[in-house]
């Protein structure tokens, strides 16, 4: 009898001990907002989707010593056919040029949609907003002409877009991100 209360009490005893301790948290279970799924299946869903991205001179093939920055955000709407982009840009001047190109994170693509030409800007120094538009697979050029826009929709979801930005002092670009 004694060791059948010795083991009762050893028994309550730890028992005690783990509902003391284990109940006490500071965390707080959360249902997520909506369901999440991987892009492609979110992509049969016909949902929106947003990706962002920052522009550096080190993110340039080879890195560019620049003190500009930059920021993209594009949003693909939901049947996929627009895409809506806008970029911001700091401490650059002289600003040619910016388009979507196709290539890998380090390594150097072709052009396949143009986002912002100079031809009805002025120059000079540039902070804030540099553009904002819409891309359709009629903006679609080079190696994607004629092409649907899902392609590049693709490829952005990929990780295979880039976007950067030209002045007169880096025509190759000065500052880039990848989407």
């Amino acid at each position: 009898m004694k060791k059948i209360t010795e083991f009762l009490l050893g028994f309550l005893g730890t028992f005690a001990v783990i509902l003391l301790f284990g109940g006490c948290t500071s965390d707080t279970v959360m249902e997520p907002a909506e369901q999440i799924y991987p892009l492609s299946v979110k992509s049969k869903l016909g949902e929106t989707f947003n990706f962002t991205t920052s522009l550096k001179g080190r993110n340039e093939v080879p890195p560019v010593p620049s003190d500009a920055a930059g920021h993209v955000s594009i949003k693909i709407n939901k049947d996929e056919t627009e895409i809506h982009y806008k970029i911001t840009a700091a401490n650059i001047e002289n600003v040619r040029a910016s388009h979507f190109h196709i290539a890998p994170a380090g390594s150097n693509g072709g052009v396949v949609a143009f986002l912002y030409s100079n031809s009805d800007q002025p120059s000079g120094p540039q902070n804030g907003v540099l553009v904002e538009g819409i891309i359709t697979a009629d903006n679609l050029i080079n190696s994607m002409l004629g092409q649907p826009l899902s392609n590049l929709i693709d490829e952005i979801r990929a990780g295979n877009v880039y976007v950067n930005v030209h002045t007169s002092q880096y025509p190759g670009g000065e500052i880039r991100g990848q989407l």
